[in-house]
């Protein structure tokens, strides 16, 4: 049974709107879907545009090259990729079973995810949600949500990496900035100021797999020295043994297991001696709401992840001194 209406275009986008402002409580809120063999799924509802029911929209045939693309949709003259998530996680998929679509917003591109039904929103604080030991790469964490509002029964339920399915999904704009899987394509004028010139450290917290892979290979191109952690208090325990001088950078995602990054922020900006250290949100998040969060907190902004360049800008302005 749904949590709210999805009849009308305008209540559902209202509804989005209004679930949101988790962020101002510090909790995340989790879309819960089923897949068509009735896994328990879960996305941020902060990433989430709006949700369409598939009978009311029609669907195009999709240029063939990927295989988790099964057609295209117009919203308002902008043409968005539809996911079969089922096929993506490996499940048997049934396209009769298959009745809504999750409109996306993830790092300036917009995506369709088709699944079964969604059951309900769950709100979660970061120390509720945790990893798997396999770290599978399309898993962020996993959780238990109750499956209905009558019972008290719960059951586990997976949040899944959407950093991973866009990467798989190869969702690409010519026209827009390269993200931060495009490593390779990235380039500056002259070649020799990708490099940095600090012995600073650069701390990161970020979950994604796949996304530390391609910090990884980014950092090491810029000559950086950078630690990464894979959670917010593990990056905040690292910072601890640290003189504040030593630290040029600390760069956070903002939803992470354990302590995400209003916490990270929250930490260095307000509660210890590191108050002077700059710090970068780095977050596929758009929503307006997570910036103002952020920069409130007192980070030096956000950045999103689908702008690499703004981001190597920040870390050589703030690690060759132009910008503290």
């Amino acid at each position: 049974m749904y949590d709210f209406d999805l009849t009308e275009e305008n209540e559902i986008q209202s509804n989005v709107d209004y679930m949101t402002k988790s962020h101002l409580r510090n909790v995340m809120q989790l879309a819960v879907f089923t897949t068509s063999s009735d896994r328990l799924y879960a996305i941020n509802i902060s990433k989430i545009q709006s949700f369409l029911i598939k009978e009311e929209v029609e669907l195009l045939q999709p240029p063939s090259g990927n295989e988790y693309i099964i057609g295209l949709i117009n919203i308002r003259g902008e043409i968005i990729s539809i996911v079969n998530f089922d096929k993506w996680i490996g499940d048997p998929t049934s396209e009769e079973d298959q009745r809504i679509i999750i409109v996306c917003n993830y790092n300036q591109k917009k995506i369709g995810i088709m699944v079964k039904d969604i059951i309900r929103i769950e709100e979660k604080l970061s120390d509720e949600l945790s990893v798997p030991a396999s770290r599978d790469p399309k898993i962020s964490y996993v959780t238990h949500v109750r499956v209905r509002d009558d019972s008290n029964e719960q059951k586990m339920c997976i949040v899944f990496d959407a950093e991973k399915l866009l990467y798989d999904a190869n969702i690409s704009d010519e026209t827009s900035k390269t993200t931060i899987y495009d490593i390779d394509s990235f380039d500056v004028t002259p070649p020799e100021t990708l490099e940095v010139q600090s012995d600073k450290l650069v701390l990161v917290a970020e979950d994604s797999q796949i996304v530390i892979e391609k910090l990884n290979e980014f950092f090491t191109k810029m000559g950086l020295n950078f630690e990464i952690y894979e959670n917010g208090e593990d990056l905040i325990n690292r910072v601890m043994t640290l003189d504040p001088q030593e630290i040029g950078l600390i760069i956070t995602d903002i939803e992470m297991p354990v302590k995400n990054g209003y916490q990270v922020i929250k930490y260095v900006k307000k509660e210890s001696i590191y108050g002077n250290v700059p710090v970068l949100s780095l977050t596929s998040m758009t929503n307006q709401g997570v910036k103002d969060k952020v920069m409130e907190l007192g980070a030096l902004d956000l950045v999103n992840k689908s702008d690499l360049k703004l981001l190597h800008s920040y870390i050589k302005e703030i690690l060759e001194g132009e910008l503290r």
